[in-house]
């Protein structure tokens, strides 16, 4: 399948900056999927009565459910340490995920070697500010490797949270 991409000229600098926003995305919901993964195993081999009624949706709400649950139930206490390393690492690229996705681009060329976006962020305290994030070719080379290591470890501790859970009721 051939996507064209209108205005888009082939191998220009913009199309390279699509093709990386695109990787980010695709694997940024490979990764975080392995995390609903674990929260529906919790939720469907514990006793209900114990969890809440409510599943969490969001990044920092799941991580935060799945550190409790890794140390509150006897099976899973031995991924809790593992557990504890993988959620930090989403919490740190989700940071940086959400600042590109949700960041508007500065330029449409990388000046220096870098792609600068302006991301807006909301305070309740502080109101709105603005700043400048980039990417460069190193920071890309660094999230797309982190981004394909937390999908292959997040699915690894999904599957052991599973194992570990097998024969519950």
């Amino acid at each position: 399948m051939k996507l064209d991409l209108p205005g888009v000229e082939q191998g220009s600098d913009i199309e390279t900056l699509f093709k990386a926003i695109g990787f980010v995305v695709i694997q940024w919901g490979h990764a975080e999927q392995t995390l609903d993964l674990m929260v529906a195993a919790i939720y469907g081999k514990t006793d209900r009565e114990k969890l809440p009624t409510k599943r969490p949706m969001f990044l920092s709400h799941k991580t935060k459910f799945l550190k409790k649950w890794l140390a509150n139930i006897p099976e899973l206490q031995q991924l809790q340490a593992e557990g504890e390393m993988l959620f930090s690492r989403f919490d740190d690229i989700g940071k940086t995920r959400n600042d590109f996705i949700h960041g508007a681009i500065s330029s449409l060329s990388p000046p220096d070697g870098a792609f600068i976006f302006a991301k807006l962020d909301i305070s309740k305290e502080d109101g709105h500010s603005l700043r400048a994030v980039s990417l460069s070719q190193q920071d890309w080379k660094e999230l797309r490797t982190e981004l394909l290591r937390l999908g292959k470890d997040g699915q690894c501790l999904a599957q052991k949270v599973w194992d570990s859970l097998k024969g519950q009721t």
